[in-house]
């Protein structure tokens, strides 16, 4: 097991005997689990009235929320890690000429799998692999990314679809920058230069074609006509910004590390009136990851003190008002998880 654990959030801080972040993170997941968790197919509920199991991009982050949580109470949720990633066998697609995952549990051979949602799949496995030293979860990424991977061609000069159908003729930030960020985490294990060749490619493809001047990333591009949907989400900027931090560290280039500095200065622009991010935690937590890894990384105070903001305000949102949806009950959950690794004395040893 790596002893530089890239994709954790491991930062200095004072000492201090209350760690508010961690006494929350505990609340908001021992809620999800009482009132979400389905025995049955092991898998979470969509949301306290759909009791279907959630599509995997919210299984993906409830997952994740999971292997932050294993780190600070290994013995209440690592088994609890281990039960669902065997539940979410049930998404795997075995049978398809490239194994994936499908968005909701399959029969196999099906054909309605998504880039995007397999490349957060890739992320979190890494991050479960780096925990628990588990091959399973390495093994299991590895396989995920050769998926994610196979949806890159040469229509559009390069870039890797949305959807394996090529649905809505679409290549987006949401497929190609987790891509490229899991490419830098996967060489740290596996083929590194192949995989450090592919982050590479896809940074500079989706920095082409879907990077507005002031540094933030557009949703998508169609590719048929090469008209671009202009929306901007916290999701899409916060993987650039953490792929470019990704290629400075694994090949000490300069221009990434000025790069993410670009970005991360420019992703103000996302910050309401509040203080927190406008979008919802299911885009906006991964912000907050990106903030706090450009924080480890640089010292760039702004983003931890972004992260902290957002994970405050969500903590009093959710004690007022917890959303119904499993995908941003997960999310909050994540996000103070990511905050307490900031805080506690232990996750700041490991």
């Amino acid at each position: 097991m790596a002893k530089c654990m890239l994709h954790l959030i491991l930062l200095a801080a004072p000492n201090s005997p209350a760690a508010p972040f961690l006494d929350a993170a505990r609340a908001v997941t021992a809620s999800i689990q009482q009132r979400y968790w389905l025995d049955g197919p092991a898998c979470y509920a969509r949301s306290l009235t759909d009791r279907h199991p959630d599509f995997l991009w919210g299984g993906g982050i409830m997952f994740s929320a999971l292997v932050a949580a294993a780190r600070h109470d290994p013995a209440t949720w690592r088994p609890q890690m281990a039960r669902y990633f065997g539940g979410l066998n049930g998404y795997w697609d075995a049978q398809a000429p490239i194994p994936g995952y499908e968005p909701a549990p399959t029969n196999g051979n099906g054909h309605d799998k998504y880039y995007d949602d397999n490349a957060w799949m890739v992320l979190t496995f890494l991050e479960a692999y780096d925990l628990t030293g588990k091959t399973k979860y390495l093994d299991r990424a590895d396989d995920t990314l050769r998926f994610v991977l196979s949806g890159w061609d040469e229509a559009l000069g390069g870039g890797i679809w949305w959807h394996e159908g090529h649905k809505d003729d679409s290549r987006n930030t949401c497929s190609n920058a987790p891509a490229a960020v899991a490419c830098v985490r996967m060489a740290a294990y596996r083929r590194r230069e192949e995989n450090l060749a592919w982050a590479c490619r896809l940074v500079a493809w989706t920095s082409e074609h879907l990077q507005d001047k002031d540094g933030l990333f557009f949703d998508s591009v169609k590719v048929g006509s090469g008209k671009i949907n202009r929306d901007k989400l916290t999701y899409n900027t916060a993987l650039m910004l953490r792929a470019n931090l990704g290629l400075w560290r694994a090949t000490g280039e300069e221009r990434y590390r000025k790069e993410a500095d670009r970005i991360g200065l420019a992703s103000d622009w996302f910050v309401g009136q509040t203080g927190a991010y406008r979008d919802p935690p299911k885009w906006s937590h991964l912000l907050v990851e990106a903030d706090l890894e450009w924080y480890r990384e640089t010292g760039a105070a702004r983003g931890l003190e972004r992260a902290r903001r957002n994970a405050e305000g969500w903590w009093e949102r959710w004690q007022a008002e917890p959303p119904q949806e499993l995908i941003e009950q997960a999310s909050i959950a994540r996000m103070l998880w990511l905050l307490a690794d900031w805080e506690t004395e232990a996750a700041r040893e490991r």
